[in-house]
Order: structure tokens, then sequence, then C-alpha cells
């Protein structure tokens, strides 16, 4: 546990080492300029699952309270705008004015830079992350297996061989992309054909980051770190048992990853340590 709060940590996301966000339970917003954490007043107790933003001044967050939130720079609020959804999940944008949301009973909306719309998922089944790039377009996951590729308004189901629960999403670009989920999941996908990676493990993967294709680090269950390596997943001491949810850095010498109880740890490019506060 951190100096900084007792609540469980869920997401992370920066633009740069000096500007992080990092939400959790109870309305926990945590922000570092690259010298001191700080909470943020929030305006609710929600539950923080994802951020992401296209700029300092333009953050999304979405809540398990069915809203988006978003943060301009001065101030977090909610969209009023928009009617109240299932427990949102995750949250990527290709730019300001592409930005993907999506929340349990399959839903996905689009965000043009002034307005939330619908997309067709053509499923009830529980979306848990997004991620894409321009190239590639954007891929969502979920439950039961769930992977959807993006075509124009609407999603088409990826057929393979998984039931897995998929809680992490990461790629960079549209021939290198990793999910990652329960019972030790960790499937590549190459844009064409999903391979299974053996994780010697069956606890839940519960995020994937890296900040290049030669350092990949998956997370999870009691402080359960891997790192790919030359293709092969390896485990790397954490030095916590506290369950690990959301991962991101801006180096491969810098990196947090946050957990329960208020847990952020830092990735030096040598090893994994609790920040204080």
């Amino acid at each position: 546990m951190s100096a900084l709060t007792s609540s469980h940590l869920l997401s992370i996301f920066g633009f740069s080492e000096n500007d992080i966000f990092v939400g959790g339970a109870e309305g926990t917003l945590l922000h570092y300029d690259g010298s001191q954490w700080s909470t943020m007043e929030t305006g609710g107790r929600w539950t923080f699952k994802n951020i992401w933003g296209s700029a300092p001044d333009n953050v999304f967050a979405v809540v398990t309270d069915g809203r988006i939130l978003h943060y301009d720079g001065k101030s977090w609020s909610p969209d009023e705008d928009m009617e109240k959804l299932p427990p949102m999940t995750g949250i990527f944008g290709l730019g300001p004015d592409e930005i993907y949301a999506c929340s349990r009973l399959g839903k996905i909306l689009r965000y043009d830079g002034s307005s939330w719309k619908f997309t067709q998922t053509g499923t009830d089944t529980d979306v848990t992350r997004l991620w894409g790039c321009k190239e590639g377009g954007m891929l969502a996951v979920g439950y039961d297996g769930l992977v959807l590729k993006q075509d124009g308004e609407r999603w088409i189901r990826q057929t393979f061989n998984s039931n897995a629960e998929f809680y992490g999403v990461y790629g960079f670009g549209p021939d290198e992309i990793y999910m990652v989920g329960s019972d030790g999941a960790i499937f590549k996908y190459n844009g064409v054909d999903f391979t299974e990676m053996p994780s010697q493990t069956m606890e839940f993967f519960l995020d994937v980051w890296g900040p290049s294709r030669e350092m990949v680090f998956a997370i999870g269950d009691e402080g359960m770190i891997l790192y790919l390596d030359d293709n092969e997943w390896t485990r790397i001491e954490s030095n916590t048992k506290e369950y690990l949810t959301a991962i991101w850095g801006s180096s491969d010498e810098n990196i947090y990853a946050v957990g329960d109880n208020g847990l952020i740890l830092h990735w030096n490019g040598e090893d994994w340590k609790a920040v204080e506060g």
C-alpha cells in the first residue's frame, strides 16, 4: 500500500514521464507531474476502469457507473448528454475525433469529437478492452473468447479456439497484437491468425503493455509479472503479492504497474519497486 491511497487501483494512462493519471475505486484518481503524486477531485465515488486521452487537456475515463468522464485540463465531469450505460470497461482512441468506449453487454460507442454514438457489435457478450492503430483499425476483446474487429460502423467477430475471458489487449501495429486473460491465457494476433503462447500458469492476466516490440510485460494475479523474451514468456520478480491490474510507461526505463490496496510499482529498467508516495 502506498501512502497515497488504500483504494484498489485499476487503470493508468500517461502522456509523458511528467504527466500520468492513475484511476481506481471510490472516486480515486491520482496524477503524477514528474516530481510528486497528487489526488484529483472527480466529483463522485466513481470506479475508474480505463483511461485514455489525446492531449493533457482532453482525457477520458470510463467508470462502472455506466458513464464516461472527461478532463479538460482543469476538472473532471461526466458526459451529461449520454444515457446511462451498462458498467463501462474500456476506452481507446486513434485521435481526438475517433475514440471508442466499451462496456458490458456488448456495447461499443464511438466519439467523433462532438458526440458518442453506438456501433453495431452483433453481440451481448461483455466487452472488456479496446486497442487499435490507424493502419489496422480497432480490435475489441471480452468474455467467452470474444475478439471483434472493426469494419466501418460495425464489428466482426473473429473465430479461433478460445473461451478465455480477455482482460487486456495491446499491440505494436496490425501484425503484432497481444491479448491476455483468464487461466493464464496469452494469445498473439498477426492480423490473420491467433497463436496461443505458453505462459506456464493458470493465474489470471489483467493487462499487457510494452514500450516496444522488444519489451512487453503481462501482469495479473498475486503480483504476477511476465516478460516476453525472444517470443517466450518468463516470470520476473515483482516484490509483491498484490493483484496487479494495469500497466503503462513512457520508456523502457520508466514503467508503472498499479494494483490492489493503492499499490504503484515502478520499473527503472532493472527491477520493480513500490512507489512510496
